[in-house]
């Protein structure tokens, strides 16, 4: 599936900009999202070596139609998971109900949640 790598920051927003593009995702689109949705201004060839090493790391696929697009190999869901497991297993010995605790800590939640 992909090489498990921890994504930085950069990277990680990048990534997700791809997943909420879905088929549509191209360095311009992605450009663009970054601005827009997350105020990070970037030069275009930043932005193209965030997608070089996402796909050097298995996160992304390519293909030509005009334009190169972006296309992810690995589900959102699927990378979220594998990063709270680890959270979970580094921060709180793999206490997961210590790190729900801890995340809810001064929350008001209600009778259903």
């Amino acid at each position: 599936m992909y090489e498990k790598s921890v994504l930085s920051e950069c990277e990680m927003v990048t990534m997700r900009c791809v997943w909420n593009l879905g088929k549509n995702a191209t360095a311009f689109n992605v450009i663009n999202m970054l601005a827009e949705d997350y105020g990070l201004v970037y030069k275009e060839t930043t932005v193209y070596t965030f997608l070089k090493k996402l796909k050097e790391k298995g996160f992304l696929d390519t293909f030509r139609r005009g334009v190169t697009y972006y296309v992810p190999k690995v589900e959102e869901a699927a990378y979220q998971k594998e990063m709270a497991k680890k959270l979970v297993k580094f921060w709180y010995n793999g206490d997961a109900a210590g790190a729900v605790a801890d995340a809810l800590e001064g929350e008001k939640l209600s009778h259903k949640e």
